[in-house]
Order: C-alpha cells, then structure tokens, then sequence
C-alpha cells in the first residue's frame, strides 16, 4: 500500500470516527455522591423520559418518572434553529404563565439558561430553550429544542423545583448506576473555597484561578474589564466575609459547574452563584460564571454569628496555650499578622514561647467583647491575671477566624 492511499484511508478513517463520536452524544452517569444536589431534573432524550431524582442518605431515588417529547433532530444543540435540544447542566432561570399559546406551551414554561457561559465559549448559539407543557397530544422528537411535558406533570414538577437553584441535567442517554462514586475532582471544591477567600483578600492571584481568553468568550467583556469592574467591587468595602452555602458540583459536557447560596457579610449582596470549570492543560479554570441577586431567607445576626465562632476560636487558643501546642497556637494568626513589635508568624511564635516559658498568664482566656468594625471584627479580651488585649480578627479559610492583630489595650 502505498503511502498516499494509506494517509487516505486514515484520513476516511478518522472521520467516520469523529462523525460517531458526534451521533453518540452526551451520556451522563448518575451515581450517589458528594455534593449532589438533593433534588435534581434529568432528561434522557433516548428514551425520551424526564425524572425528578432525589439524591438522600446515599441513595438515588426517582420521585417522579415522566413522558417527555424532545428537539426533532439528534444530538445536543449546536447552533440557533437546529432544532436540538441543548445537552449539559442548566437551571430553571424562570416561570412564566401568562401569555403562552395553550395549544403549543399549555399552562406553564420553565426558560433554561441556555447557552450558558460553557455554552458560549464552544460557540453553541440560540436562545429560548424552555421546558413547558402543551396542550395536545404528543409523541416523541416534536419539538424545536425545547423538553415538553404532559401539563399535570408540568403542574407536578412545579411543586418541586426552585427556581435559580434546581439543576436540569440533558442527555443523549442516562447512565444509573447504585453504586456510590467518589465526590467530584477536590479541585473543583477547594477552587470554589479558593475563589471565596480571593474575593475576600482581594488579592491579585484571586484573579489567576480564570482562564482569560475562554471567560472573555463567554462574558462578552475583555478581562482587563472584568479586572477593572472587581476591584472596583472590592474597593467598596475593606473587608468582607463571603458565606457559602449548599456548594453543589455537577458534571457537563466538558465542563464542571460548582453553585452555591453566597451572602457576603457584614451587609453586603446575597443571592446565587454558579462557576463554571473546564480544564486548561491539567489545571482547571474559571471559564464563566452566572450571578442570580435573591433573598435567601432570613438574614442571621452576623454579630452574634461572629461573636460565637471568635469565641469558639479564643478558646481553642486558649487550650493549645495549655498544652504547649505552639504549632495549633500559630494556626489561628494571619501569615501576615502583628502581635506587638512582632510581625509574621514566626517572630510571633517567638514571642509567644518566651511568655510560655515564662509561665506568664494564659492571654486567651476571659470574656471577650466583641464587636463589627470598619476593618473587621474588633476583640477586646482582659485575662485574669494579665493585661487586657485589643486583637483584631479576619476571615479565613472555610468559615474560620484568622488574628490580624494583637496589642495591648489602651
């Protein structure tokens, strides 16, 4: 065989392989694991079946199994008028029951936040993606890209779902397996944690955890924009304390999405977050992300929330200063902290074996005051035996308390 006819023939070779690649889809597996929504959508455009799966105590149960009708063309939407429906993660982003034809949207729609920033950066186009009911019959691959429903399973689904935070899962094919999976790749959880405390520090390197050119993509907006419009974000406040709750990761296409519910305390925004993940090189990156402003509920009294976990953290100071435990003692100062004169956390850990091997009192014990100031939370704590103390406390990594400074009290 020659060596043209051979390069020919791997050629031909090559793309009926992608071309097959491209028919088989998106297929994903749905097993118990870690940071697993707890209710969840999932739509297998195969058997064109649409579930509402509760994810508890281990285990995958489906509460509500449901016919559904899907795009008329096969595989995931590419582009605007294909008549695919979108393969990934997406999330009711709406409901709307007003003006809809009964005959082709029954009583209820449900947008999806189709394209989202994943979508965008792979150049998927289109809008309007929607599930919805519809007023007559139906039967399987009818609809323009859009999951339709039966109308009472529409009606069903609406007693479930929430909106902004209820994730719609889209494939070619569902996967189910009983048998617990591994949680997803810790990068992504100690990137979400990661991306947390940069915006607390607003530091330059909160910036590094994104890919540039793929989050330009999907943001419509250089990131010399994006930089400028965080700092500014930043500036507003000297510090902050950002609080993460329910932190959720589910796997597309590609891609690896991580949400949460995100108050940023003392007063500041409460709402939705989603980041969205892909890989660059071996390392992922922030290649979008989407921010939903919502009132999560009754706001907690920061002050007494504070207040308690300081004092929680003075006390484990004040137990690791009875044992000895220089190392754990350290853990609770910033790197950058100042105890006195002393600065850093190894002059201070200097300073505070001389005061141990002087027997000197223990500092962390006593009632503490407590108070929300301008440049964070404010301790004042008098020892018995000892001198009052001023220490000035800042968040740390996940929903701990840091000493940024220590002194005597005026």
């Amino acid at each position: 065989m020659g060596t043209r006819t051979f390069l020919l023939l791997a050629t031909l070779l090559l793309a009926v392989t992608a071309s097959q690649a491209l028919s088989e889809g998106w297929n994903p597996s749905l097993a118990p694991r870690p940071h697993l929504p707890s209710l969840f959508m999932a739509v297998d455009m195969n058997l064109q079946r649409a579930f509402l799966v509760r994810s508890q105590d281990g285990t995958l149960r489906k509460i509500q199994d449901m016919a559904c009708t899907t795009g008329m063309r096969n595989g995931g939407k590419l582009l605007e008028g294909d008549r695919k429906t979108p393969e990934g993660v997406y999330f009711l982003q709406g409901k709307v029951t007003s003006g809809l034809d009964f005959d082709s949207f029954g009583n209820t729609a449900f947008p999806l936040n189709y394209p989202n920033p994943a979508d965008r950066v792979l150049d998927k186009t289109g809008d309007g993606i929607m599930i919805h009911g519809r007023g007559r019959r139906f039967g399987p691959r009818q609809t323009l890209g859009c999951v339709v429903l039966e109308n009472d399973a529409v009606d069903r689904l609406d007693r479930y779902v929430r909106l902004h935070s209820t994730p719609v899962i889209i494939g070619d094919g569902l996967r189910w397996s009983e048998a617990r999976k591994y949680g997803p790749p810790p990068e992504i959880i100690l990137g979400t944690w990661g991306w947390a405390k940069g915006r607390e520090r607003r530091e330059n390197a909160f910036f590094e955890i994104y890919d540039p050119k793929r989050f330009e993509k999907s943001s419509g907006m250089s990131f010399a924009q994006f930089r400028e419009k965080t700092l500014r974000e930043f500036s507003q406040y000297e510090w902050v304390d950002i609080r993460m709750e329910d932190i959720q990761v589910l796997e597309g296409p590609g891609y690896m999405v991580s949400t949460f519910a995100q108050r940023t305390m003392p007063g500041g925004e409460e709402g939705w977050r989603r980041l969205y993940w892909m890989r660059k090189v071996e390392l992922w990156k922030i290649v979008g992300e989407e921010w939903i402003p919502q009132r999560l509920g009754k706001r907690p009294d920061y002050a007494a929330l504070a207040g308690g976990e300081i004092r929680d953290r003075l006390s484990e100071c004040a137990q690791a200063w009875d044992r000895g435990d220089l190392k754990s003692l350290l853990q609770a100062y910033d790197r950058a902290a100042s105890r006195g004169e002393e600065r850093g956390r190894e002059a201070i850990g200097e300073s505070i074996r001389r005061e141990m091997d002087e027997k000197k009192p223990n500092p962390y014990r006593g009632e503490p005051e407590v108070r929300i100031a301008k440049r964070g939370v404010e301790v004042r704590l008098r020892p018995a035996g000892g001198h009052a103390r001023s220490l000035l406390f800042l968040p740390g990594n996940f929903d701990t308390w840091l000493i940024a400074r220590e002194e005597a009290a005026p």
